[in-house]
């Protein structure tokens, strides 16, 4: 009975050990291992730039070598201590560098399968961001650091579509709030810092996350979205004071439309090809459809339809598609680039255009 007591007892602490051998503990932040983030973003998104013909992204690209270089000499042999125990400049300037590295992660995973007007905006978006967080220099002891900007449901956000609805999004990163201050204050500016007209409302707050909702009419007008955030902090003695403004960086996008033209070609019984143009009503949104009917009464009898398309969007990009043959009675569907589809059904004579919903994730 003993013996058998003991052998419970080893199972049992056997198991709490090796639960606790499972449970992982995330190392402090470093100044070196910002670095290190900093060199490997900066490869990545200099590939990415050269895949898709794109100075602008190289040029950031650049920056977060610069910014790597900067903490490097900055931070000298303070590099593997934790940035809780380093200087207030310092310890902000790791903050900082991270942030650009969380950006940039979210921007190379959200980018790819974007249309080419919301693909402009999203990395518009992140130059911007990566440039106002190499150049701030302000600190203090609790300076507000934003990593993200994201939906309520978690997903990264770089760029908006114009639209009337109130739009509902999260801010996200460090000291963001201190909960023995009042709430920090978030103010809407476009690049040169004039205040636009419809400005953010706070829906809630945690010293990493800002919610807010930004009301009717945001995305009137195209170009960059500044978000201005000021908060304050509680020291001992001394109450609440303002600490120095973080940045989030949205960016307004010209409305989607994307236009689509169409060849069907049906062969008659007869052996006689009658070729058939037209075009599609744009589509305006993701997730939604455009179709149009066809006029074939030149072939009344066809045994084969063949169709090929053409898309562009609204920054000019463009892509041809097809032909694609099949029998008269056989449905015809074509895969366009940015996940829509185009398909012809010969039971209703009709061609339609298919966008999937949220192919572009970096954009509301």
């Amino acid at each position: 009975m003993r013996s058998a007591r003991w052998l419970v007892l080893l199972g049992c602490c056997g198991m709490f050990a090796a639960g606790h051998a499972q449970a992982q503990i995330a190392p402090r932040l470093t100044g070196e291992a910002v670095v290190g983030r900093l060199d490997a973003i900066r490869q990545e998104l200099a590939e990415r730039a050269s895949k898709l013909h794109d100075d602008r992204l190289t040029a950031a690209s650049a920056r977060l070598g610069t910014m790597a270089d900067a903490l490097r000499k900055s931070l000298g042999n303070k590099m593997s201590q934790p940035v809780d125990i380093i200087d207030d400049s310092s310890r902000v300037a790791v903050w900082r560098g991270d942030a650009a590295v969380q950006r940039t992660r979210a921007y190379l995973d959200a980018e790819p399968g974007c249309p080419g007007s919301d693909a402009k905006a999203m990395a518009d978006s992140l130059i911007t961001t990566i440039d106002r967080l190499a150049t701030a220099s302000s600190s203090s002891k609790a300076t507000p650091v934003i990593s993200g900007v994201e939906t309520i449901d978690h997903r990264p956000l770089f760029a908006l579509h114009p639209g009337s609805t109130p739009i509902a999004l999260a801010l996200v990163g460090t000291n963001l709030g201190d909960p023995q201050c009042a709430d920090p204050q978030v103010t809407a500016t476009d690049e040169q810092g004039k205040a636009v007209d419809a400005q953010p409302v706070i829906t809630g707050t945690l010293p990493t996350r800002i919610e807010l909702k930004l009301p009717n009419g945001v995305g009137s007008k195209s170009g960059t979205y500044l978000l201005h955030v000021v908060t304050k902090h509680k020291s001992f003695l001394m109450g609440c004071s303002a600490q120095p403004e973080a940045l989030a960086v949205l960016q307004v996008t010209q409305p989607l439309r994307v236009i689509v033209n169409y060849e069907l070609t049906a062969t008659c019984s007869n052996g006689q090809r009658v070729p058939v143009t037209g075009s599609l009503p744009d589509v305006t949104a993701y997730g939604s459809t455009s179709s149009r009917q066809v006029d074939a009464a030149a072939c009344p009898d066809p045994s084969r339809y063949a169709i090929s398309a053409k898309v562009a969007f609204g920054d000019g990009n463009s892509a041809s598609v097809g032909p694609v043959e099949q029998s008269a009675t056989a449905d015809i569907t074509l895969g366009l680039p940015a996940g829509f589809t185009l398909s012809w059904s010969p039971s209703t004579r009709t061609v339609f255009v298919r966008s999937a919903a949220n192919i572009c994730k970096g954009v509301y």
